[in-house]
């Protein structure tokens, strides 16, 4: 059924059998078959045909996204049983936030190539859209966002609360702060688009608060800019253990904002069983964070990486 689902989708992509045909490399009567047995075997009719190509029908359209999981998750089949055949090993994709990749997965990531030095891990920092994307693509294994996710092809387990500090130079007053404060100030952020510059942006609309938001394109530029006395800044306590602990900068909590924090959180596909090596990097996330583990039954046993179990 797999190559049905393939042929199906790449005629829904092309809206013509004829043009599925030509990227295919088959003939449009091989092309017709494969569709005609996937309706069969559903016991439904998924295409339309007309004389200007094929259009989806409503089951076609409601299938299409399965079809299209089942079709990536076969390719990542492939892709990993190659790399095994190689000699590559295993390998553990993660796609992350730019601030999390820095500050949150690190030690993590350390502690797990040193417990299992076999398995090759590869850190994705991208945006929250393309991270989603590219996980129910089977293109990672996992990811690990600030951002909340509505996806029932999703489930989130919860890692790290982050909460935010403003962020100003050292010497700079102590104790709590309130948003007000930061009226007709400079405020230094993230680019727009990014999770945490519309967290922000939406707290100080909110409480109609006036400040200048000037745009740098990392924390660490902005940390920077701090220090120099450039402006304040919003940023997560984890991106700012090591300048807190050195005194190079001042953190405040902000009083008049209950949520100002950020919630991390291991994104997995909703559906079956992780594999041992995700199961084993949720389990070092959770202790190194002290997270209660989650009750799902989906990471209940952490079976050894390596095992047969995935």
């Amino acid at each position: 059924m797999l190559q049905q689902l393939e042929t199906f989708c790449v005629v829904a992509e092309a809206g013509s059998l004829s043009r599925a045909a030509e990227r295919l490399d088959l003939s449009q009567s091989a092309v017709t078959r494969q569709i005609r047995a996937l309706e069969h075997e559903l016991g439904a009719v998924l295409l339309s045909r007309t004389p200007r190509g094929a259009s989806l029908t409503p089951v076609g359209a409601a299938v299409l996204p399965h079809a299209r999981a089942a079709v990536a998750a076969g390719q990542a089949c492939r892709r990993v049983a190659a790399e095994v055949a190689a000699g590559r090993g295993q390998r553990l994709s993660i796609a992350a936030g730019l601030m999390a990749t820095q500050y949150v997965l690190p030690p993590v990531v350390a502690r797990f190539r040193a417990l299992h030095p076999g398995v090759q891990v590869d850190l994705q920092p991208i945006h929250q859209r393309e991270a989603i994307d590219r996980l129910l693509r089977y293109e990672v294994d996992a990811a690990v966002l600030a951002s909340p996710v509505q996806s029932a092809q999703v489930r989130a387990i919860s890692i790290l609360r982050d909460p935010l500090l403003l962020v100003g130079p050292p010497g700079a007053a102590a104790g709590p702060v309130r948003l007000a404060e930061l009226a007709g100030a400079t405020l230094l952020a993230l680019p727009a688009g990014t999770g945490l510059h519309e967290q922000v942006a939406a707290a100080l609309r909110r409480r109609r608060v006036s400040c200048r938001l000037v745009e740098h394109p990392t924390a660490e530029t902005i940390k920077t800019a701090v220090a120099l006395g450039v402006g304040v800044s919003i940023l997560p306590s984890s991106a700012l253990r090591g300048e807190l602990a050195a005194g190079s900068l001042s953190g405040r909590p902000i009083a008049d904002w209950p949520g100002a924090t950020r919630s991390i959180r291991l994104l997995l596909r909703a559906e079956g069983r992780p594999p041992a090596t995700v199961a084993a990097f949720a389990a070092l996330l959770r202790d190194h964070y002290r997270i209660a583990p989650a009750r799902d039954p989906a990471l209940s046993r952490r079976p050894s990486v390596g095992s047969s179990e995935d």
